[in-house]
């Protein structure tokens, strides 16, 4: 280990702090602290704290789990709860969303692990330090970097704690550390790259979300024997639709994936929508794919039937056999086809019509919040370019191109 590993692990420092880059081993050593401190205070009951439930189970399964069975350490897990039996340690994972802090204020525990907490509250991250106070009472918290001002750095200082502010080249994992450097070069630039590779404190508010140029426009012909994926964001104000064709390889067989159309479609329904757009290509060859917003799948209180089965519906009857349906149970997150679609265009394996407009300055005139996600704000302004038609690349882009990206958790482990 590295100093900074090491002190955070094992130290004696009652507060100790990594805010670093992107797979500069924060989780890595998140999960060896719970370990480690279960072993040093026998019978101690922990609290590990994520922005979601969802977050904390996904570290645990990825991080926590595969270190106790490699340690051959007995334990039970329930979701919410970690018990070792051999050490009669108890470790409560939760969120730290408000009605959840809430519920912990009347708890006590031996020792905590906070991890991404400049995404917390104020109020949550000082709950959080406030209920470790038994036995030795040692408190670990990670995070990204944030701004100069950000709340997290104030936090640690009057806290009197231990602050480690580290890039990813402090990863002691070489090899790692030069495959990855490679990956958040081709997707990042400017201040995100300052933030995610070297760990410097930047403001991202305002910053261009996605890498997108002139050069991405060309002439591109819509192919009617050529699959075309139809990728739908539905919203109230308009259902954005956007048309996509794989319309040549690169030198290294990867697809080329072009925009040969968009709409902003304003029917009184997305019945009504699908039918417009049934009849807009119903002397298509090729396959027609369904792909975009997962939640669309929900009812709402205006219909028994969901915005995805209406359209199924209607583009079924016109295709048939044609329709190819690639809607996810669920979305990806946001951060990660944000990271794919830079990767793609990057790699310049994303084209745009030169008369599709939507799509192309939806993208470009997104812009990022301070913690690098997508700033929906300007949705809910009068005048200005909506995001709706950067989500249906999002969606599309993510379909053809998540299996290729290098930076996909599911290729190999990021720290």
């Amino acid at each position: 280990m590295r100093p900074y590993q090491s002190d955070f692990v094992a130290g004696d420092s009652r507060i100790c702090s990594i805010v670093g880059a992107k797979g500069s081993s924060k989780t890595w050593c998140g999960a060896r602290f719970v370990i480690s401190e279960m072993q040093r205070q026998p019978g101690s009951q922990g609290l590990l704290m994520w922005n979601t439930l969802q977050q904390a189970r996904d570290i645990y399964y990825q991080d926590i789990e595969p270190l106790l069975k490699s340690l051959q350490i007995p334990h039970r897990f329930n979701q919410q709860t970690l018990t070792l039996q051999a050490m009669g340690s108890i470790v409560h994972l939760r969120s730290a969303e408000a009605d959840v802090i809430r519920r912990i204020e009347s708890v006590a525990y031996h020792w905590g692990w906070a991890d991404e907490a400049s995404y917390y509250t104020p109020e949550a991250l000082r709950t959080f330090a406030s209920r470790i106070r038994k036995g030795e009472a040692r408190i670990r918290v990670t995070s990204m970097p944030d701004e100069p001002d950000a709340f997290i750095y104030k936090f640690i200082e009057d806290q009197q704690g231990t602050l480690y502010e580290i890039g990813l080249r402090d990863n002691p994992d070489k090899n790692f550390r030069e495959r990855y450097e490679a990956i958040l070069r081709s997707t990042y630039s400017g201040s995100a790259l300052d933030r995610f590779l070297y760990g410097r404190r930047v403001s991202l508010v305002g910053v261009g979300l996605f890498s997108i140029t002139p050069e991405h426009c060309w002439n591109l012909q819509y192919d009617q024997q050529s699959d075309i994926y139809l990728s739908w964001d539905f919203n109230v104000e308009y259902r954005a639709v956007s048309a996509w064709q794989i319309i040549s390889r690169d030198d290294k067989a990867r697809p080329i994936f072009g925009c040969v159309a968009s709409y902003q479609m304003k029917q009184a329904t997305v019945y009504e929508d699908a039918v417009w757009l049934c009849d807009k290509y119903k002397d298509h060859k090729g396959s027609v794919i369904l792909v975009g917003d997962a939640s669309g799948a929900n009812r709402t209180a205006l219909t028994t039937d969901s915005m995805w089965s209406a359209v199924r519906e209607v583009f079924y009857k016109q295709f048939g056999g044609q329709l190819r349906n690639k809607v996810p149970l669920s979305n990806p997150s946001v951060k990660d086809t944000i990271q794919c679609v830079n990767w793609a265009l990057r790699e310049h394996l994303i084209r745009f019509d030169k008369a599709e407009r939507n799509v192309y300055l939806s993208l470009q005139a997104a812009k990022a919040d301070k913690y690098g996600d997508l700033d929906k704000s300007s949705d809910y302004k009068e005048a200005g370019i909506r995001t709706h038609d950067a989500d249906t690349a999002r969606y599309a882009i993510w379909e053809v191109y998540s299996k290729l990206y290098p930076g996909n958790r599911n290729r190999f482990y990021i720290a």
